[in-house]
């Protein structure tokens, strides 16, 4: 390590070898400090042991010195691996720039300052406007007097902060500095420091859920109501009170004519049941079920025309769930599993014989990704375009896509590589090869979702092509995909012996 102060004469190098000081000598350098780590734990194998891959490794020193970086913008900071520079980060004035330098400026732009103080704690940063939120959890910078700390109780604040405003299953991006007095804060509570203590959590909790709705008001994303409106003419405001004596008076809308429902239809495709149609029509006092012969013969001959004789009959609930019947019961498959189990197997097919074809887009997207993130690609360039996607690199952390895999569902191209990498970065990745982490973040994000209507012929080929694959019962991360139900557990639901 050399170091030297701004006013010093002459700097200092030390040499340490294994936690040993082996030289401490003066050294000319300017004001800063260095420090060149080789060998790292080669006296420790215990420790080395628990090292993962090079490349994770240097994911997580990227993480560090980003996150560091965050605290102190007046600092430069920098980071050479195999003599590329992989991190760039010149002083700045604020912390505006250096967030905008390590997150880039198109999430940059959909930040919303927070800055609140009184007594106790001064809050100041950035949380992301709702439509900006993230997939995971991971993107929550939290800094206690500079010191980045992982915290539930704030982050749990900030998200009931945006209470409904957030999507589901999305988390806000947040880069939040608390400054508090020492005596209020215990950060001896684990031996990385990461994980913290206040003396009164309710308060802190109150002040960082306070700070972030006064931020989302004063930004028009929380809509403000005025207590004092005047009342519209021609209406009154409706009565409170629930004593004896008051009235309420509910307005009379029209009423809908309730339409005749069918809903046994599904029966028409059971052995045995094709003559008849079950239909049900609601009477003037009671329920009335009423069963209307069908022209059988007709019905015959549409299907001729219409079925395709290697089908099986299908049906979908809430678009999300494909029904079959089999002997003895009936199955249930998850249709977004299904398809993700489809394109994991096919993605890592397309990576090995690096036969993926590529979908050329219309017009090109431009991404402007984080410093995590745009390494995350240039680590993955390679499976990416054996994958058949098309990406151009640029400076200042910019990737434009040009194609996508043509595995890709229709529609999703756009965000599609945006929500890989945003899955890339949450998989485990000591669990997995790359071209494995690859397949399953392009799996989990360029499937048939939940809410997407199918066609007969599109759930049959779904079901043909899930049976197709090495293991058609579970999806790539572990989820069910199938999920049995007997006759007996069925019959036993309607109190009926078998």
């Amino acid at each position: 390590m050399t170091t030297n102060t701004p006013d010093g004469v002459a700097g200092t190098r030390i040499r340490i070898d294994g936690g040993v000081a082996k030289s401490v000598e003066d050294v000319g350098r300017a004001a800063g400090t260095t420090v060149s780590i080789s060998h790292l734990f080669y006296n420790i194998p215990a420790r080395r042991k628990f090292l993962r891959g090079i490349d994770t490794e240097q994911r997580h020193i990227a993480n560090i010195i980003t996150t560091t970086a965050m605290a102190y913008p007046e600092l430069s900071f920098s980071l050479t691996v195999d003599g590329r520079e992989a991190i760039s980060l010149p002083s700045v004035t604020n912390t505006y720039a250096r967030s905008q330098a390590i997150i880039g400026d198109t999430l940059m732009n959909q930040m919303i300052p927070v800055t609140f103080e009184d007594d106790f704690v001064r809050i100041a940063g950035f949380i992301s406007r709702p439509e900006a939120a993230r997939i995971a959890r991971t993107h929550q910078h939290m800094f206690i007097n500079l010191r980045p700390i992982n915290s539930r109780l704030l982050n749990h604040a900030v998200y009931e902060g945006f209470g409904s405003l957030l999507p589901k299953d999305r988390y806000p991006f947040t880069i939040i500095y608390l400054t508090i007095d020492l005596d209020q804060v215990d950060v001896n509570v684990h031996p990385a420091k990461r994980e913290i203590r206040f003396s009164n959590d309710s308060f802190v909790y109150e002040r960082m859920l306070r700070a972030v709705r006064l931020a989302l008001q004063s930004s028009d994303v929380m809509p403000q109501f005025e207590t004092d409106a005047p009342i519209i003419s021609g209406m009154t405001p409706a009565s409170t009170s629930t004593q004896e004596g008051d009235s309420v008076s509910i307005p009379e809308g029209p009423v809908k004519q309730r339409v005749q429902i069918d809903l046994f239809t599904a029966l028409s495709q059971v052995p045995d049941a094709s003559s008849k149609t079950w239909e049900y029509s609601p009477g003037d006092s009671a329920t009335q079920y009423a069963v209307a012969d069908a022209d059988a013969a007709s019905a015959a001959e549409s299907n001729t025309q219409t079925a395709d004789p290697g089908m099986i009959s299908l049906w979908q609930l809430h678009n999300a769930y494909i029904f079959a019947q089999i002997k003895g019961g009936l199955v249930i498959v998850d249709q977004h599993a299904a398809h993700e189990r489809i394109l994991f197997e096919q993605a890592l097919d397309a990576m090995r014989e690096e036969s993926g074809q590529a979908q050329q887009l219309l017009f090109p997207v431009t991404l402007d990704l984080m410093m995590s993130q745009f390494a995350l690609v240039q680590e993955h360039l390679d499976l990416f375009n054996k994958l058949g996607f098309s990406l151009k690199l640029f400076g200042g952390q910019t990737v434009v896509v040009d194609a996508v895999s043509t595995l890709a569902r229709k529609g999703s191209e756009g965000a599609l590589l945006q929500n890989m990498i945003e899955q890339l970065q949450d998989l485990p990745a000591a669990d997995l090869n790359p071209a494995e982490r690859i397949a399953m973040a392009f799996s989990y994000k360029a499937g048939i979702t939940k809410g997407v209507s199918l066609s007969q012929q599109e759930m049959n080929a779904l079901i043909n092509d899930l049976f197709a694959t090495s293991n058609p019962y579970a999806s790539p991360s572990g989820r069910p995909i199938v999920v049995r139900s007997p006759l007996e557990e069925i019959e036993r639901k309607f109190n009926k012996r078998s």
